[in-house]
């Protein structure tokens, strides 16, 4: 049962806790705060006593100063309870980085690479440790519902993992190919790895194909639709759950983390497939993989270089130009190779002009583009650390 403070009965604690907080916050000034910033304050300092509350076995429906020598007490551990969690949270990411896929999908590597960075640049425990100063696009299997501050930061880091995990299993390629086969946009889509991969496996499993190609043909389909269409739902979930534990066996899963984290995957997607089963469109859950190349960026001919002298010379004229449009119609008569306009890009373009450079692109270039740039991401790279019309082109995707 969640603890709870019981906020009335120690109210005259918690003012003078405020009052020594609010002293703290402006050095001493004795001018007054808004009552906004004073309820941050009060927020943060609830927070701490509540999350040192949920992290001890203590019976009872609420909590008063009775059972602790006083409120201050309660603060301080839960104070001390979220240093530590933001410390393992910041370590968590960091394994996270090293474990994550190779995968060029902008929500994924934005979050993983950027995002996340945010919290720990402007996180504040000790004035708003209820706040979540983030930038996360990356959906989990699981949604996260009433956590906040470095609590919800570390509940999706540790389910993150878990996941990344899981997916570490199988090859990029393979993976990359059935989110191709889920969707040709699969790089720009708010969508779940973790879940497209499960499905194909849980469903690989049943029909006792390899389960780490993670390609479903329609036959493959055609045989689910036979075998499950008759099953209640509670019937599919006990077959699902039969065929999880044949594939944590295979891939030699045995974390009670990742088991349960697995069980739990396993029954959401019983209610997917279940619907899919009944209007016969279980292609919306087992997924063809799709390994054909993009076409049009693989047969791609850049255009002719210039030279190193005539790109040097150009790029220095370019620099004394004063109008975007003036760039933008040199960029027009001289500029016929993508790799010389990386490089033009990279010195000589700012601002608003990126916009109008990248209008002048044909769609195979500027999938050609935003490949070089998610490249950079797997590799590693912050968007802090991406060039200024890097992080401008990933603007315009969105």
């Amino acid at each position: 049962m969640e603890k709870m403070f019981d906020i009335d009965a120690n109210i005259n604690d918690l003012m003078m806790m405020l009052t020594d907080k609010y002293r703290k916050y402006t050095s001493n000034d004795h001018s007054s705060i808004s009552i906004e910033k004073a309820q941050q304050l009060m927020d943060s300092l609830l927070y701490c006593i509540n999350g040192y509350l949920n992290s001890v076995n203590v019976d009872g429906n609420s909590i008063t100063t009775s059972d602790y020598n006083s409120a201050n007490v309660l603060y301080e551990r839960g104070l001390e309870l979220e240093k530590e969690n933001f410390a393992r949270a910041k370590e968590l990411l960091i394994d996270i980085k090293n474990t994550s896929l190779k995968i060029d999908n902008m929500s994924y590597q934005d979050t993983i690479f950027g995002g996340l960075d945010i919290f720990f640049k402007k996180y504040d425990v000790l004035y708003a440790a209820h706040e979540t100063p983030v930038d996360i696009d990356y959906q989990l299997s699981f949604e996260l519902k009433d956590f906040t501050g470095v609590e919800y930061i570390l509940k999706y880091l540790e389910r993150l993992y878990l996941e990344n995990i899981f997916c570490k299993k199988f090859d990029e390629k393979d993976i990359k190919a059935l989110l191709k086969g889920y969707s040709q946009d699969y790089r720009v889509l708010l969508l779940n790895i973790y879940e497209i991969v499960m499905q194909n496996v849980i469903g690989l499993e049943l029909i006792g194909n390899d389960i780490l190609r993670l390609n479903i043909y329609a036959e493959g389909r055609l045989i689910l639709q036979e075998m499950l269409e008759d099953l209640s739902l509670f019937e599919l979930q006990d077959k699902l759950l039969l065929a999880l534990d044949s594939i944590l066996d295979k891939l030699d899963i045995k974390d009670s983390r990742q088991v349960e984290y697995a069980k739990k995957a396993t029954i959401k997607i019983s209610y997917d497939i279940k619907h899919c089963i009944s209007i016969k469109k279980l292609d919306k859950i087992f997924i063809t993989s799709d390994y054909k190349k993009d076409e049009a960026a693989s047969t791609y001919k850049d255009g002719a270089q210039m030279s190193s002298d005539e790109l040097r010379k150009f790029i220095s004229e370019m620099q004394e130009c004063r109008f975007t449009s003036d760039k933008i119609a040199m960029i027009k008569s001289s500029v016929h190779s993508l790799r010389d306009l990386i490089d033009i890009l990279d010195t000589c373009i700012w601002d608003d002009e990126y916009v109008e450079v990248f209008k002048l692109l044909s769609q195979v270039e500027l999938d050609i583009l935003y490949q070089i740039v998610v490249s950079d991401m797997a590799m590693g790279y912050k968007l802090s650390e991406l060039k200024s019309w890097q992080r401008e082109f990933l603007k315009l995707e969105k």
